[in-house]
């Protein structure tokens, strides 16, 4: 798994090749474009129980990729313990 995680916004899609090129020789290096431009759930009736415990975003991105057009996650490092 890549230790950073680089995030287009859907708005900036036109540079997305042309970031991904430019740090594809850089190891532990992931690009990917943000394909989320509105809110998922836009039915009326309640969603279902929620049956994740935690949320699985570790850091909340949302206002970043509006303002800049690009985010940057960095994962913790992930050490494997005795076999």
């Amino acid at each position: 798994m890549a230790r950073y995680l680089f995030i287009m916004s859907w708005q900036n899609a036109a540079r997305f090749e042309m970031v991904q090129e430019r740090v594809a020789s850089m190891g532990g290096v992931t690009v990917i474009l943000d394909r989320r431009f509105r809110e998922r759930r836009r039915r009326d009736e309640p969603a279902g129980i929620e049956r994740r415990r935690t949320d699985r975003r570790e850091q909340d991105v949302d206002v970043t990729l509006e303002q800049l057009g690009w985010a940057l996650v960095v994962r913790p490092s992930v050490t494997l313990g005795p076999g």
